[in-house]
This record gives C-alpha cells, sequence and structure tokens, in this order.
C-alpha cells in the first residue's frame, strides 16, 4: 500500500496493463487470465557483454566440432548430421527451454545459424547430382519450419530473408520469372494487411512482412541501370523482363489506391474540428493524382512506386522501421537514376533545378486552396 501511495503513476500503469489484460483474455486473444510477471530489463552494456559472450561461446564450440569432424572421410555426411542435430537441439531449447538470458540465447542463436548454414552445405553436397529445383525446395522448406517453429525474432527475420529467394528461385527455375516481381508486390500486400488479424502469428508475419520488403527492393534495384552493370547470377536476372515491370507497376498502383481509401476512410470518421484542413474529397483526389503520376515516373525509374507504397504501409500500419527504409530506398533509387543520365553535370543540374520549382509552385497552390477553403468555412460558421 504504501508503495502505491509513493508511487501513483506505477499504481496507475499496473492497473491499466491489468485491465489490458482482462479484456484480452475476455476476446479470446491469450490464454491465461493472469498478467504476466514484468522482467526487469538489464543495463544496454550489460546486454552487449552478453550478447558477444554468447557469440564467442558458440564459435567456440563449433570450432570444436568441426575440427573433431575434419578427420572423417565422409565429411559432407558428418556435416548434415551434425547440422540436423545442432539445429534440432536449438529448436528444442527455444520452445521448452526456460533460461532466457541474453547470454543464453545469444548462444543458441549463433548455433542454430550455425547448423542451418551446415545443413544447406550438406543437402547441397549430398544432393548434388539431383535437380536444383529439389534443392531449392528443400532450402525453402528448412527456413520455413525455422520461421514458423522458433519465437527468436532475429531468427524468424533471418529465416523469412532467406526462404522467400529459396521460392522464388523455383519459380525462375520452371520459367516463371516474369511473376516473381508481381508476386513479391501481392504477397507484400496480404502480409502486411493480415498483420493485426492473427495476433498469435503477429511477430512471425511482421518479420516475414520486412523480409518481402527487402526482397521486393532488392528486386527493383536488379531492373535499375545500376543492377544491370553488375555482374549478377542469371537467376536474379531473371527479374530484368519488360512485362514484368509494368505488371509490377500496376500492382503498385493498385495496392497505393487501396491504401489511400482505407487512409481517407479513417479520416472520414474523425469530427471536423480535427481535420480543418481542404475537404477530404479534393485531398483524397490530390493523391490518387499523385499515385498515378508516381507509377509513371517509376517506369523510367524503377522502385519508385514500391518505395511509395512502403512509405504508405509504414505509416497505415505505424512502422517506424518500414518508414525509414522506404523513405532511404527512394533516395537511392533516384540517386540511382540520376547517376544513370547520360546527360552532363549542367543539363542535371537544369533538370533538379525546374523539378525543385514545380514542386515549389504545387506547395503554393495547395497552400492557396487552403486558404481559401479556412477563409470560406469560418465565413460560414460566423454567419451560422
Amino acid at each position: 500500500m504504501n508503495n502505491a501511495i509513493n508511487n501513483p503513476d506505477k499504481s496507475s500503469a499496473q492497473e491499466a496493463q491489468t485491465q489490458l489484460w482482462t479484456l484480452l483474455f475476455n476476446q479470446g486473444l491469450v490464454d491465461n487470465n493472469t498478467l504476466p510477471a514484468t522482467e526487469l530489463s538489464s543495463p544496454w552494456y550489460i546486454i552487449g557483454a552478453q550478447i558477444i559472450g554468447g557469440w564467442v561461446a558458440a564459435l567456440f564450440l563449433l570450432a570444436f566440432v568441426l575440427a573433431s569432424i575434419a578427420s572423417v572421410t565422409d565429411m559432407e555426411q558428418s556435416i548434415l548430421v551434425i547440422g540436423i542435430i545442432m539445429t534440432l537441439g536449438c529448436l528444442i531449447y527455444y520452445r521448452v527451454g526456460e533460461n532466457r538470458q541474453e547470454f543464453v540465447l545469444q548462444m543458441v542463436f549463433a548455433l542454430s545459424i550455425s547448423g542451418q548454414l551446415m545443413m544447406l552445405w550438406g543437402i547441397h553436397d549430398t544432393l548434388k547430382h539431383l535437380d536444383d529445383g529439389i534443392i531449392a525446395l528443400l532450402y525453402a522448406m528448412l527456413f520455413a519450419v525455422h520461421w514458423w517453429l522458433i519465437p527468436h525474432k532475429a531468427n524468424q527475420f533471418i529465416a523469412a530473408i532467406a526462404m522467400v529467394p529459396s521460392l522464388l528461385t523455383i519459380l525462375a527455375m520452371h520459367q516463371l520469372s516474369l511473376l516473381i516481381l508481381p508476386l513479391l508486390i501481392v504477397c507484400l500486400m496480404l502480409v502486411w494487411s493480415r498483420l493485426y488479424q492473427w495476433p498469435q502469428s503477429y511477430q512471425r508475419l511482421r518479420m516475414l512482412g520486412y523480409a518481402l520488403g527487402l526482397n521486393v527492393l532488392f528486386a527493383h534495384f536488379v531492373l535499375s541501370d545500376m543492377g544491370r552493370w553488375m555482374d549478377l547470377p542469371q537467376v536474379i536476372m531473371a527479374f530484368d523482363a519488360r512485362f514484368s515491370h509494368y505488371l509490377a507497376v500496376v500492382m503498385v498502383l493498385l495496392s497505393a489506391l487501396w491504401l489511400i481509401h482505407k487512409v481517407f476512410n479513417q479520416l472520414s470518421m474523425q469530427p471536423l474540428e480535427s481535420t480543418n484542413t481542404t475537404p477530404l474529397r479534393r485531398v483524397k483526389s490530390i493523391a490518387i493524382l499523385s499515385a498515378i503520376l508516381i507509377s509513371l515516373l517509376s517506369i523510367p525509374m524503377a522502385g519508385i512506386s514500391t518505395a511509395v507504397l512502403m512509405l504508405l504501409l509504414g505509416y497505415f500500419y505505424n512502422e517506424f522501421k518500414l518508414t525509414a527504409l522506404a523513405i532511404g530506398a527512394l533516395v537511392s533509387f533516384i540517386g540511382l537514376y540520376y547517376y544513370s543520365l547520360h546527360m552532363s553535370l549542367f543539363d542535371k543540374s537544369l533538370w533538379l533545378m525546374a523539378s525543385g520549382v514545380m514542386l515549389l509552385l504545387i506547395r503554393w497552390a495547395l497552400a492557396s486552396k487552403v486558404d481559401k477553403t479556412s477563409n470560406k468555412q469560418e465565413q460560414r460558421h460566423d454567419i451560422q
């Protein structure tokens, strides 16, 4: 009681947490009706030391294991078996282990990554005489199991970011490369739109969403002029198809229009006092026209519209990291296109100046419309 009196903010926060947990239990989103105890967080330097110590311990253990099997005749089979044992051991610990110290988690994480790499090596060396599609399918199944069963966030992200290219490689091997880029965009929208509908799989879907976003951006980088100059593998260059690029632009435009519609539907539900700006219909029309213009610009500048779509997703679902990634990608794609132009620096500077003047004129036009609309609303309010 004394602690509650001395710390009223802490007491009210605990009551709010208890009420929220009870509400989640009544809706069937959690299984236990008792609020779990809050664990005290360690200082950042203690966590950093534990992370370094866990990785060092895992590397020493891995070096000992590799040195032990160096003298084995059938090294490929031994690496595959040891990789399976390490992966299963880490998976069992993630599911039933109770020690959640950062040192132990990081050591298990390092051993799990090492076990997956050993399994990939062993699968490739054992089945290299078979079809490459079978190997890619086994890779995808391995990463899918880790992404679904392991609750560790970093491990889920690595498994997801490796699972997506494995599945896309299968499409490229079966002469379906035209579907790769549009399929990535469709999957990106499906994952982020279902993020809050399956709360039990929230973390998995979130990591898959970021993995899909990175793969989409990499695919657009391959489509850019900078990607064509690089000596990339033939499977990756399968993205280089104009029809696939145009279809992806259409899919991005439709997805952006759907997001804009949802955003303005939410804004229309708010009171008029909180939206004391241009009428929503006019702003929505401007947003739609901007989306169409950006889609047209993305035909010569690959990736612009996709970066804007990810920016809208980050804003709509309140994902700061996705928003930052989209902004960085947008600046990078514009910079790559600017660098690849076969023009002199003087001509490029003239184009930049003209673009800046056009943006300033658009901003001035929008600001004047906003002022006129607000003045009309004030006059109507005074008359009433």
